[in-house]
């Protein structure tokens, strides 16, 4: 061990310090100690008195800022009304001169009730009290205009007393011939209220005075040049007795009245804006003459106070805002209320400010002078604790320093000090010893390994953990060591601080745990074969079954043999479904399954679904409705195929767990803003629902919501497992919202980019119409199962064709020799000449003739063989005769000397077979008629395909 380790770790000093030195050296921190506390207690004091004064200055400010947002809501509350009453008024005058007649049956009623009748309204708002004196020399005729003007303000009159809190309205002639008021009251009621024995003589008694005589030229100028409605000082409602708030405007018409409406408002729409919950402080509105026109306290406020504030508020107003003044231990906010000619004045003292801050100020000082106590308290027990034992420890740590040097020396990890940059070793321990000693000969030293490990990282940090460093041993071994390098300073000179231990044990545990997944993947992809092979095997026979029910519903049956043909169909669908399922789950574990991104209407594919499913929702009775989006892309890129089966799953989940109500399809942006966003696929359903325990588990392959769902609804509990992978595939995500017996909503998110418009084409030939009656087509059908050429030449006579037979491919080149062929239908495995070889050999030989493969393997690989091989299209077993015939008269419609589409089997065999596949078992099952749908109650997967989980 090196002679300066004890330098190394800091103890280099002398084992003892002169007592003088000590004791001078403690008075001087004492000193400053204390001195430093005295300062801080001033500064604490200082602190406390600016916070203090800081928190009454914040807390009059906030009462300013409450009292301008109080005053601005009574602004709006005010000019909201006056601004309804100036429309009315505007609207009457500019109406006025042109204003029709009154319908004869109002003037005849009104004539009939003698002056005195309520106008019915509109059943949600109240009736209107029309009031008229007649005469002979003023009959109903007269008012006609009156009425009229009643009639249309009717409506509005009462729409605004319901919205805008209007306590009563009333508008009436100037010559004060006519009144008419809303709500209506009771007129006898009314006239005895007010001792009046004519209209005349009510509107006398009822007019606001503050208007002034109407038939004075000076009023009416002012009034008129005015132009705006006028609030009126608080009066009691001469129809209710309450004290309300009046704003009344007259009409002018030449320049003359010719109505006045005036609106009463409840006082609280200004009282509302008052505050009245602190203590010791007043709010009020004082009008133009000083008098007091609603006023709120304090719970302890005082007339002491308010008269105060009162005082003060003669003084000028602030223009705008509010004006702030203070004076006599009274802090007073005033300012002008527009249009009314009042001021809204509030005040508060300083009872108001101990009331409200009184606690938190307290609270404030006493936590500074606890504080202030605290830093005392630190400083002697700091003096007490820390430098009186400073000198007894500094005694200690000579000490210290052999513990620390025989612990570095038997620590079991390496250690080591290089010099920097040059790698010089100052100190190390024997571990670092014993590694460099053993190291390879030949190999550069692992100081020096070490150093070019630190000049290797980027940015020279300060700590650079966790590097792994192999060591080869001199006997062949490998040591696998975990260093961390640490850049620091050592007497003046930058060093490196080096550690390492061993891990070679747990290096050679990863490598094994790595080996172990890789046989667990492999394992994964053997299995993954194997479920190929068994679709396969699997598909063979049930090409042979399907194919058979499908020619057998075509004969003639019984009732009952019809019912036990579509239980059968329905149960060998389901069959079909679950394997497709498997098959497909295990290409997506075994990162087989492909995507592709093509162009399709999005759109189009939604409603394609909705007409499958259309059937099956009829015959449960239920609603199956679309809502597809307008901002929509015309086209997008993507997978249509697997789009198309994320639909057929959802859809048929929610059909079958729906015995009434509804299903909703809907297609939208996720942004309706953003032509980029996310489309949303959303399913909902009117069905049993789930709980949150269900929901949990739900996207779990063969997993249910409850053991009793496969016997009472089917299915094998994938089909929601393969959405969510089909989802993550796709980079979106499949969300779930449930409550049982509500319904179930299943949002699927997926980032399909926009497919980009295509450029304008010369238009093409019209495409012969592959619906229409096709020609006589004769076809070789090769295959080397004879049940098998059977089931195809017992489909292709039922769809009208002829066929000749061949069990191997030799044989089917001698038939294609001997006879013109329209089409070859060929199986792909079989022994001798395959499939494959067949059509090389046909395309060899120079013959154009469609070739359609017929397989039960779905893998990608398929794809790729067909189409090096020549074949056209490929179809995957079972094969359905609708399936049959659309290839067949695609194929033989097309020119017999054109070349065969580009890629044109992979298209068959990768995405449209498989659309096909989905979009006929759909149909299949949609077709049952009701009867056979009673029939398979008792077959719990004779729906399984369209509920491949079991959930909804």
């Amino acid at each position: 061990m090196p002679s300066d380790l004890p330098r190394f770790f800091g103890f280099g000093a002398s084992r003892a310090t002169p007592r003088g030195v000590i004791s001078l050296l403690n008075r001087y921190q004492r000193a400053l100690l204390y001195v430093g506390g005295t300062v801080t207690s001033l500064v604490l004091l200082a602190a406390t008195g600016v916070m203090l004064s800081s928190q009454v200055r914040d807390y009059v400010a906030e009462r300013q800022g409450e009292f301008n947002a109080r005053r601005a809501l009574l602004h709006l509350e005010l000019f909201v009304r006056q601004g309804s009453v100036r429309i009315n008024i505007f609207h009457e005058e500019g109406a006025w001169e042109r204003r029709a007649r009154a319908p004869q049956s109002l003037v005849d009623s009104f004539a009939a009730h003698d002056g005195r009748l309520v106008l019915p309204s509109n059943k949600d708002f109240p009736p209107m009290l029309l009031l008229g004196d007649l005469s002979p020399q003023r009959p109903a005729d007269a008012f006609s205009q009156y009425l009229g003007l009643a009639e249309e303000v009717g409506y509005r009159s009462a729409a605004y007393t319901k919205t805008l809190t209007l306590h009563s309205s009333y508008f009436y002639a100037p010559d004060l011939s006519f009144l008419a008021v809303v709500p209506a009251p009771a007129a006898a009621d009314l006239f005895e209220r007010h001792g009046a024995r004519s209209t005349e003589d009510l509107i006398r008694r009822i007019a606001p005075p503050e208007l002034g005589d109407l038939n004075d030229p000076a009023v009416v100028a002012r009034l008129r040049d005015s132009g705006t409605a006028v609030w009126l000082p608080p009066a009691v409602s001469p129809f209710t007795g309450e004290t309300v708030l009046r704003l009344a405007q007259p009409g002018f018409h030449d320049g003359k009245p010719f109505v006045v409406l005036v609106n009463d408002y409840p006082l609280d729409i200004i009282t509302a804006h008052l505050s009245n919950e602190r203590h010791d402080e007043v709010s009020m509105f004082v009008g133009a003459s000083g008098r007091v026109i609603a006023e709120t306290h304090g719970p302890t406020s005082t007339e002491g106070l308010q008269a105060r504030a009162l005082q003060r508020s003669q003084a000028s107003l602030a223009p705008n805002g509010a004006t702030l003044q203070y004076g006599d231990g009274l802090f007073t906010l005033r300012a002008p209320i527009a249009d009314a000619g009042w001021t809204y004045l509030y005040a508060f003292s300083w009872r108001t400010i101990a009331s409200e801050l009184g606690l938190r100020l307290a609270l404030y000082a006493g936590a500074m002078l606890l504080l202030i106590a605290f830093v005392w308290a630190a400083l002697i027990l700091l003096d007490r604790k820390v430098f009186r034992p400073g000198y007894a420890r500094s005694q200690r740590i000579v000490e210290s320093e052999n513990l620390n040097r025989t612990m570095v020396a038997t620590t079991p990890s390496g250690l080591a000090l290089l010099r920097y940059p040059s790698g010089e070793v100052l100190l190390q321990n024997q571990v670092m010893q014993a590694c460099t000693d053993n190291a390879r000969p030949g190999d550069p030293p692992l100081p020096q390994r070490l150093l070019r490990l630190y000049d290797d990282a980027p940015g020279a940090p300060e700590w650079l953990p966790d590097l792994e460093l192999p060591v080869t041993l001199a006997s062949g071994d490998v040591t696998e060591l975990l260093v961390s390098v640490v850049r620091t300073k050592y007497q003046g000179s930058d060093v490196l601080l080096c550690n390492f231990s061993d891990i070679t044990t747990r290096k050679n545990a990863e490598r094994a745990l790595e080996s172990a997944r890789e046989a667990a993947h492999q394992a994964n992809h053997a299995k993954s074969a194997f479920l190929a092979m068994m679709s396969h095997e699997i598909r063979t026979p049930l090409n042979a079954i399907m194919g058979n029910l499908e020619l057998l519903q075509r004969s003639p049956l019984s009732a009952a043999q019809n019912e036990r043909l579509g239980a059968v169909t329905s149960s060998s669908t389901a069959l079909l479904g679950i394997i497709n399922d498997i098959l497909d789950f295990s290409k997506i574990e075994s990162d087989q399954m492909r995507l592709e991104s093509i162009r399709f209407d999005l759109a189009d594919t939604a409603r394609q679904v909705i007409t499958v499913f259309t059937p099956l929702a009829q015959s449960k009775r239920l609603a199956l409705d679309c809502v597809v989006g307008d901002d929509l892309a015309p086209h997008y890129l993507g997978d249509p195929t697997r789009i198309r089966q994320l639909l057929m799953n959802l859809l048929s989940n929610a059909i079958k767990f729906t015995d009434t109500g509804d299903v909703l399809l809907e297609v939208y942006l996720k942004d309706d803003t953003d032509p980029a966003s996310p489309v949303v696929i959303g399913v909902s359903d009117t069905g049993i629902g789930m709980t949150v325990a269900q929901q949990q588990a739900l996207f779990q392959p063969f997993t249910q919501a409850d053991s009793s769902i496969a016997r009472r609804f089917g299915g094998t509990g994938l089909g929601l497992a393969l959405c969510r992978k089909l989802t993550g595939l796709m980079g979106g995500d499949i969300q779930v919202v449930s409550a049982p017996g509500k319904g179930s909503t299943f949002l699927v998110t997926l980032p399909l980019p926009a497919a980009p418009a295509l450029p304008a084409r010369v238009a093409a030939p019209p495409i012969a119409d592959t619906q229409a009656a096709a020609p006589t087509a004769h076809i070789l059908v090769v295959d080397d199962h004879p049940a098998n050429r059977e089931l195809v030449k017992m489909q292709l006579e039922a769809l009208g064709y002829t066929s000749d037979q061949a069990s191997g491919g030799l044989q089917a080149l001698d038939l294609f020799a001997t006879r013109r062929h329209d089409l070859i239908i060929t199986d792909i495995n079989m022994p001798g000449m395959d499939g494959y070889t067949l059509a090389r050999a046909l395309r060899a030989q120079g013959s154009r003739v469609p070739i359609v493969a017929l397989t039960a393997d779905v893998a990608v690989r398929e794809r790729e063989r067909c189409e090096s091989a020549g074949i056209d299209t490929a179809l995957i077993k079972p094969i359905l005769l609708d399936t049959l015939e659309q290839t067949v008269r695609q194929l033989t419609l097309r020119d017999p000397g054109a070349a065969p589409p580009p890629n044109a089997a992979s298209g068959h065999l990768a995405s449209e077979q498989s659309e096909n596949e989905y979009a006929q078992r759909a149909v299949d099952a949609a077709r049952l008629t009701r009867s056979q749908l009673a029939s398979t109650r008792s077959y719990p997967s004779a729906f399984a395909p369209f509920s491949r989980t079991g959930i909804s």
